[in-house]
């Protein structure tokens, strides 16, 4: 009775035995198996980890198709559309920029000049300075004093130029005042330059260019005519009137040329104006024409020279073509936002 309710000791202490042998197997069963969870956790985790590389490198990812790093979009150049350009895209290309300087950037021009015509070459010189500025990206303000011969021919005008069509076609007025210069010696070998009377005026242009291809543009119609408000040069015409060579009379004054860019930052100007004083072609036609080579080292600056001829369709006794002649350096910079 005893017996039953007291095992021996022997089998008391096998059988703790072996329940102690089974605790122990349960306990590292189970931290086992832990382990092996926390192994597969850690696998999962690395996993999402390549994932996200993964989706970061594919295509519905934030980096490249090849898994290369993309660019921080603030890090990237400058965009442009319509050609609404600042000072930092400003094109070199001369047949890129557009015909109203950008919003906000103002551009100066200098030019110092003298006359290689055959009797006078060096003996006068002129000075030109010319601006625009950029009031929106389609109006722009526009002045200048230009001159020739030791200023006894100059202009000064102002005014401005708004787009028609943006980028192809504008209207420009300016008011002018300003005086010619004419050669009044009798003698060939000597040239004296006379000035003449203070001409008041208002020039109306509409700006056309027409890009053929890069490399080639038509620019036509800076200037298409002139009302003047007074008149000049005025003479005795011995039947006891007076005669003007210039009356109060419209002016037509088209121009036309042609701009190529054989190379990004070299433009090549030619174009000529029909001066037509009081719309008369008979007597009172000339035709200067100019050749300008300009150089674009940056954004910022161009460098140049011009050669004018004063007429190359000159009357009966007033010489050659070619005989009289202007050539003007100028530096241009721009400067704004």
């Amino acid at each position: 009775m005893l017996s039953s309710l007291f095992p021996a000791p022997g089998l008391a202490l096998g059988g703790v035995a072996r329940l102690a042998l089974v605790l122990s197997l349960s306990v590292g069963f189970v931290a086992l198996e832990g382990h092996h969870e926390a192994a597969y956790a850690d696998d999962d985790d690395e996993d999402d980890d390549g994932g996200g590389d993964d989706d970061d490198g594919g295509d519905g990812g934030e980096d490249g198709e090849d898994g290369e790093d993309v660019e921080d979009p603030k890090d990237q150049p400058s965009v442009t559309a319509g050609g609404l350009y600042t000072l930092k895209t400003f094109p070199i290309r001369e047949n890129e920029r557009p015909l109203t300087i950008t919003q906000n950037i103002t551009q100066l021009r200098l030019g110092l000049g003298t006359d290689v015509s055959n009797k006078g070459a060096f003996e006068s010189a002129g000075v030109s300075l010319e601006g625009l500025h950029g009031l929106k990206d389609n109006f722009m303000l526009v002045g200048g004093l230009t001159s020739a011969y030791n200023f006894k021919q100059f202009a000064l005008y102002g005014g401005f130029e708004g787009a028609l069509m943006y980028d192809v076609i504008d209207f420009r007025l300016a008011a002018r005042i300003g005086r010619a210069a004419a050669n009044v010696s009798t003698d060939p070998m000597m040239v004296d330059y006379k000035a003449g009377d203070i001409k008041m005026a208002l020039d109306i242009g509409f700006p056309f260019r027409y890009v053929a291809r890069p490399e080639v543009a038509i620019i036509a119609l800076n200037t298409l005519m002139s009302i003047d408000f007074n008149a000049t040069d005025c003479f005795d015409d011995g039947m006891g009137g007076e005669k003007c060579f210039n009356e109060v009379k419209p002016d037509l004054n088209p121009s036309l040329g042609i701009v190529t860019n054989p190379i990004a930052a070299v433009s090549l100007f030619i174009f000529a104006q029909l001066q037509v004083v009081d719309f008369d072609f008979t007597n009172n036609l000339r035709v200067p024409a100019t050749a300008r080579i300009q150089f674009s080292p940056n954004r910022k600056f161009d460098i140049g020279g011009e050669f004018t001829l004063l007429n190359v369709k000159p009357k009966e006794g007033e010489g050659g073509a070619f005989d009289n002649r202007f050539l003007t350096l100028f530096i241009a910079t721009r400067v704004g936002k």
